[in-house]
C-alpha cells in the first residue's frame, strides 16, 4: 500500500521544475516506510512506501530491462495496493517457457510487471485485489494507468499542457500542478445534497478520476486508448448458496496476505460479524495463536448496548477487544483534520470515527481488515426493498434533502436537477420490477456499485486509514467474492429477514449471538447534536464561509444547525464538512486547529 504519482511528457516538452519532489512530500503519509524515484527524458515517476509484503526487498519503482531483441527495452512500474493471486500468476509464469520475466523480489506488486511486459495490458485483468498503478516503456514511450475493476485505491490524473500528470490523491495532484482553482459549484451541491459527486464530476477542472476499472494507454503523453475492467459483466458459474461459506473462507483467507500484524475494524453488525466468525474459523484451522485485534468505536454519552454487544461477540471468537471513544471534544477539535484527509469531498459522517479509529489501530497494526461492499453485493441495503416496490417506488437516484427543502441556488439546483434525471433512466422499469424482480434488484445494486460505493464508502475507507499509514482490505469486495454474490439468485439476497439473506443465515448458524435477523440499527454519529448545541458559534461563520455562500441561501443556515440535533442532522453536517473542505483545499486553511477557527479564518 502506497502513493503513486508522476508525468508522462509529450515530445519537446518539459516538466513542471520539482513536480516530483512536491507529490513525494504530499504523499508521504500514505508511504512513511520509504521513497523512490524514476526519471527519463519521457517520464517522472515517484512512489511513497508502506512495507505490508516483502519488507526488505519490496522497494519501487521497479524497471525490468528486456535485452536481446532488435531493440532493448526498459518498463518500469510503480504501484498501489495488494495483488491476493500473485502467488498463483508468478507459478504460472514461471512455468511458461515463453516468459522472459525475472523477478527481483517477493513483491506481490511486481507481478504486475511481469504480467504487462510477458502478455500485454490485456493480461491486467487477471488480477485479483485492490491496485492502482502507472506502467512505462521508455524506449517506446508507451504507458498504461489502471485502476482496480472496483475502485478500493484511488487515482486521479490531469491533462496539461506538458502531457499527463497523475497521482493517488487529488490534494497531491493539485499541489504538484500548483493549482489555484476553485471547486466547481455543481460539485459543491451535490456534496451538500447526497455528500459525494458522481465519478464523473471532477471538483476541481482538468483534474479527473480514473473510473473504477479503467484502463488507459498513453503515447508520448497523450491518452490514445481507453478500456475497462468488468468482473460483474459476466456470469458466473457458483451461484449455489452452499458455496458461500468456501467463497467467504477464501476471500478472507486471500486478504490476510501480509508481513506485518493484521486487525479488524469491528461494529458487531452483519457484515463484520461474518468476517470475524470466517477469521476465528480460519485461525482455528491453521493452528494461528497470536492475538486477533478487534478495535470498535463507541460515541461518548451515547448508548453502550451496540458496545458490549461486540465486545462479548469478539470474546467469543477469541480475540482481543479494543475500545476506542469518540466525543464531542474530538468532533470539535479534529473534524479538520477529517476534511484534510477527504481531499475528493465525502460528506459521510463516518470519517470522522473512521479517522479517529485508524489513528488508535496505527498503534498496533498495519492492515486492517473492514465490511464495506457486503450490502452492495449481496442486497443488504432497505433502499433496495423500496426500489423493487411496484407503485412509488423509492429510487437511489432520486433528489436529497437540500434539492426537496430548496436550500441551494438556483442554477446549482437546475444542473443537478438534470443529473438526477439522467441517472434515474438506470433504473428499473415498471415491467421488469413486475417480470424479473432479480433484474431488477442487480440493476439497483449495480448504481450503488459504480457509484456510492466507489465515491462515497472507499473514498471514506482509504483517506481516513492512509492518512495514518493504515491500509484498509474490503473482503467483501473481491474479484471472485462479489461476482458470486452479485450473481446469486433473488431470494438468496432478499427472503423474510430483509437484505443479504445468505450471509445472514450462514451467520444465524455460525455465531448466533450476532443476532443478524434482529433489527438492524444502523451505525449512527451523533453529530446533529453536537452541531445544535454549537449552534450559536457555528452557524453564523459557516453562513459567511465563501464557498458555502456561493452554493446555498446562507439566511437558512442558522435554522438548519439549531434544528440539527433531529431529522436534519445529516443535512447540517454535509454543509458544516463543505465548508470546513472548502477552507482547507480551496483557502489552504490549516487543517490542524479547532473547527470553530477554520471557519473564521
Amino acid at each position: 500500500m502506497c502513493g503513486i504519482g508522476g508525468y508522462f511528457l509529450r515530445p519537446g516538452a518539459s516538466a513542471p521544475e520539482g513536480i516530483l519532489d512536491r507529490l513525494q512530500a504530499a504523499l508521504t503519509h500514505r508511504g512513511p516506510d520509504g521513497t523512490g524515484q524514476f526519471v527519463d527524458e519521457g517520464a517522472g515517476l515517484v512512489h511513497t512506501r508502506l512495507s505490508i509484503v516483502d519488507l526488505e526487498g519490496g522497494a519501487q519503482p521497479f524497471v525490468h530491462d528486456m535485452t536481446g531483441g532488435a531493440t532493448p527495452r526498459r518498463t518500469v512500474l510503480i504501484a498501489n495496493g495488494e495483488i491476493y493471486n500473485h502467488q498463483k500468476l508468478r507459478t504460472e509464469l514461471e512455468q511458461d517457457g515463453q516468459c522472459r520475466f525475472t523477478y527481483r523480489s517477493q513483491s506481490d506488486c511486481e507481478t504486475i510487471l511481469a504480467l504487462w511486459t510477458t502478455y500485454g495490458d490485456g493480461a491486467l485483468t487477471r488480477l485479483r485485489g485492490m491496485y492502482a498503478a502507472a506502467l512505462y516503456e521508455s524506449s517506446t514511450g508507451t504507458a498504461t494507468l489502471l485502476r482496480d475493476p472496483f475502485g478500493i485505491k484511488p487515482l486521479y490524473i490531469a491533462e496539461t499542457a506538458f502531457g499527463i500528470a497523475f497521482a493517488s490523491e487529488l490534494a497531491a495532484l493539485r499541489l504538484a500542478l500548483d493549482d489555484q482553482g476553485n471547486a466547481d459549484a455543481t460539485f459543491g451541491g451535490f456534496i451538500i445534497d447526497r455528500q459525494f459527486a458522481p465519478d464523473d464530476m471532477p471538483a476541481f477542472a482538468g483534474i479527473r478520476r480514473l473510473a473504477p476499472g479503467e484502463r488507459l494507454t498513453i503515447q508520448n503523453g497523450r491518452i490514445t486508448s481507453s478500456d475497462y475492467d468488468r468482473p460483474l459483466a459476466a456470469p458466473t458459474d457458483l451461484t449455489s448458496p452452499d458455496d458461500f461459506e468456501a467463497e467467504l473462507a477464501n476471500t478472507v483467507d486471500a486478504h490476510l496476505m501480509a508481513d506485518v500484524p493484521v486487525g479488524l475494524f469491528f461494529s458487531g453488525g452483519v457484515d463484520s460479524s461474518t468476517i470475524l466468525a470466517s477469521l476465528s474459523d480460519l485461525r482455528a484451522r491453521n493452528a494461528v495463536t497470536d492475538a486477533l485485534l478487534t478495535y470498535t468505536v463507541r460515541f461518548e454519552g451515547g448508548s453502550d448496548e451496540d458496545t458490549e454487544q461486540a465486545r462479548s461477540l469478539a470474546a467469543t471468537a477469541g480475540a482481543e477487544f479494543v475500545d476506542v471513544v469518540y466525543g464531542k471534544s474530538d468532533f470539535l477539535t479534529n473534524a479538520g483534520m477529517a476534511a484534510l484527509a477527504c481531499d475528493d469531498a465525502a460528506a459521510d459522517y463516518a470519517i470522522l470515527p473512521t479517522l479517529h479509529l485508524a489513528e488508535r489501530a496505527s498503534a498496533d497494526v498495519k492492515v486492517v481488515l473492514s465490511g464495506e461492499g457486503g450490502d452492495e453485493f449481496f442486497a443488504g441495503y432497505g433502499r433496495y426493498r423500496a426500489g423493487l416496490r411496484v407503485l412509488t417506488p423509492k429510487f437511489p437516484t432520486r433528489e436529497g434533502a437540500a434539492l426537496r427543502a430548496n436550500l441551494l441556488r438556483d442554477d446549482v439546483a437546475a444542473a443537478m436537477r438534470r443529473r438526477y434525471q439522467i441517472a434515474k433512466a438506470d433504473m428499473p422499469d415498471l415491467k421488469t420490477r413486475l417480470c424479473n424482480r432479480g433484474v431488477a434488484l442487480a440493476q439497483l445494486q449495480r448504481h450503488d456499485i459504480n457509484d456510492w460505493l466507489p465515491n462515497d464508502l472507499l473514498i471514506k475507507l482509504d483517506r481516513c486509514l492512509m492518512r495514518h499509514g493504515v491500509e484498509g482490505r474490503t473482503p467483501f469486495i473481491d474479484r471472485r467474492l462479489s461476482a458470486y454474490g452479485f450473481h446469486l439468485p433473488h431470494q438468496h439476497k432478499i427472503g423474510a429477514g430483509g437484505g443479504k439473506h445468505i450471509m445472514k443465515s450462514w451467520l444465524d448458524q455460525r455465531m448466533p449471538a450476532a443476532r443478524p435477523f434482529a433489527r438492524k440499527r444502523g451505525f449512527t454519529v451523533p453529530v446533529g447534536r453536537w452541531i445544535a448545541e454549537e449552534a450559536e458559534t457555528l452557524a453564523p461563520l459557516a453562513a459567511a464561509q465563501p464557498g458555502l455562500a456561493a452554493i446555498i441561501r446562507p439566511d437558512a443556515v442558522g435554522d438548519i444547525f439549531a434544528a440539527a440535533d433531529g431529522r436534519g442532522g445529516l443535512l447540517a453536517w454535509r454543509m458544516l464538512f463543505y465548508a470546513l473542505w472548502h477552507q482547507i483545499h480551496c483557502r489552504q486553511v490549516a487543517a490542524d486547529q479547532p473547527l470553530a477557527d477554520i471557519l473564521a479564518a
